[in-house]
């Protein structure tokens, strides 16, 4: 005997009254119904499970990231609009992208935060390695925006094979 879970964020029932959802399917798919609320509603568990993906993503990418504890603020107090999905695919995302194994508030993609300054304080090293840091900055944040090196490249205005042979570099 197969069990499924279905979720969705829709009124199901609303629909079924509406004509706009198969009466004997949802009959079918709402044995136990689990109500659970938004994320940004439960922001105590936000941290716990950042915490409990990026210790999955580790072993799965074989990589060591570690959040910054101003990184898990700021995620903390974010809206979290695609949820626990949105939660799961950006902590997997940086797992695999951060170039660095500590992840600050400088890798967090700038679609989740765009008005991150850059500020002096964090700033340090000598000008050659804070350009290098700047650098994989823009592109981790092209590259989170436009998913692709190809795309990611040519809003930066470099060469694809550029892009990739820094990323090779900065592993």
């Amino acid at each position: 005997m197969r069990h499924w879970i279905t979720a969705t964020h829709q009124d199901l029932n609303d629909h079924v009254k509406k004509g706009s959802f198969h009466e004997d399917l949802f009959y079918r798919i709402s044995v136990v119904p689990l109500w659970l609320p938004l994320l940004r509603q439960r922001r105590d568990e936000v941290i716990p499970l950042l915490n409990y993906y990026l210790d999955h993503f580790n072993q799965l990418h074989d990589v060591n990231r570690r959040w910054n504890p101003e990184a898990l603020e700021l995620l903390s107090n974010y809206s979290w609009p695609g949820n626990i999905r949105e939660l799961i695919n950006l902590t997997e995302r940086l797992a695999v992208t951060a170039v660095e194994n500590e992840i600050t508030t400088t890798t967090l993609p700038s679609e989740i935060f765009p008005a991150l300054p850059l500020s002096l304080e964090s700033m340090n090293g000598d000008l050659r390695q804070q350009v290098k840091r700047f650098e994989q900055l823009l592109i981790q944040q092209a590259l989170a925006k436009h998913v692709t090196t190809r795309a990611a490249a040519a809003v930066l205005g470099i060469d694809q094979s550029t892009l990739v042979k820094k990323q090779r570099r900065w592993r």
